[in-house]
């Protein structure tokens, strides 16, 4: 039998929208196979009624509970999870591709000796058994990649929510009691970062406001938290609006930020370096804005403005706080 372990990723007792993507991801690629199972694995304390109707298949989720698996520590995750791949005997594990996965997944490579395969788009016609397929040279080429060993992890880049319907799955959840859950005094917590109360992260955001060096300062970036708000969405950046000092890393998008996948994406002031595109290739609608009417942006855009920001911002804003009063 073929076994497969998703990972499931939580921050703050809630459990990331690209993982349960993952999770479903990979429910239909093994739906073609009969003898194959799907296995889960929670760390830290979630509740698990979040997940009701949005994991699809048949399978089992192991939670481990305890409040040392509650924030983020790589040795205690990675030891979690090759036990739990040992004990349930899976020869495959899914990550979604995340900061956090990208500095856990190489450190169970080198201890399980399994192949790593990072940053993967999508799987061929004949599914896991076959290669997989991830961007390369900022997005400009896709390129074909098959694992050496039978032991084989996966970093999934995200594409957006897979619709699911109640009668689709039946999940079990098991409570799991791991034999090893002490945490290294050489991992201390020393300093602690968390996000603004409302305030959503880029990589599970539907929609997103992103500006870029147009946006001249920090605080023309006022513009886009009002207009994010409004559509109930998070704020952006280029990497040249980080540097500057404008905004957090955590917010930057591009090929060494996050790689995003929301419904609908505002590139503001962004000229479109190939290497912003590289992470914005999954937003399902782009709409551009910048004076430049030969920026690179408008290539990839479904929508574009040329004008001013500071002219078009404004006006968009007070369009929709008026088609808002009127709902």
């Amino acid at each position: 039998m073929n076994k497969f372990l998703v990972f499931l990723e939580q921050r703050e007792g809630v459990v990331k929208k690209a993982s349960i993507e993952i999770w479903n991801r990979v429910q239909g690629l093994v739906s073609a196979w009969p003898d194959s199972a799907v296995s889960g694995i929670l760390a830290g304390p979630a509740d698990i009624g979040q997940l009701n109707g949005l994991l699809a298949g048949k399978g089992v989720v192991y939670h481990a509970d305890e409040e040392c698996f509650g924030l983020y520590n790589q040795e205690a995750y990675a030891r979690l999870i090759a036990d739990t791949m040992k004990r349930d005997a899976s020869t495959v594990l899914f990550f979604a591709d995340s900061s956090l996965t990208r500095d856990l997944a190489p450190r169970l490579s080198v201890s399980l000796q399994a192949s790593l395969l990072s940053g993967c788009l999508l799987f061929n016609q004949e599914g896991i058994a076959g290669s997989c397929f991830r961007p390369v040279y900022s997005g400009t080429a896709l390129a074909s990649f098959l694992p050496a060993r039978q032991l084989t992890i996966y970093t999934i880049l995200s594409r957006g929510m897979v619709e699911v319907t109640a009668t689709e799955s039946h999940i079990d959840f098991m409570t799991l009691q791991p034999q090893h859950v002490a945490v290294s005094d050489l991992f201390p917590v020393v300093r602690r970062i968390v996000m603004r109360k409302g305030q959503l992260d880029v990589a599970e955001a539907t929609t997103i406001v992103a500006g870029g060096r147009g946006m001249g300062g920090a605080e023309g970036f006022a513009l886009l938290d009002k207009l994010a708000a409004l559509l109930g969405g998070a704020v952006g950046a280029s990497r040249t609006a980080v540097d500057e000092g404008w905004r957090a890393h955590a917010e930057q998008i591009g090929q060494t930020g996050k790689t995003v996948a929301p419904a609908l994406y505002f590139a503001c002031g962004i000229s479109g370096a190939v290497q912003h595109l590289a992470g914005i290739g999954s937003a399902r609608i782009v709409v551009a804005i910048n004076c430049d009417r030969d920026a690179p942006i408008f290539d990839v855009a479904d929508y574009g403005i040329v004008g001013d920001v500071f002219v078009v911002l404004p006006k968009l804003i007070d369009e929709l706080q008026e088609y808002l009063k009127k709902k």
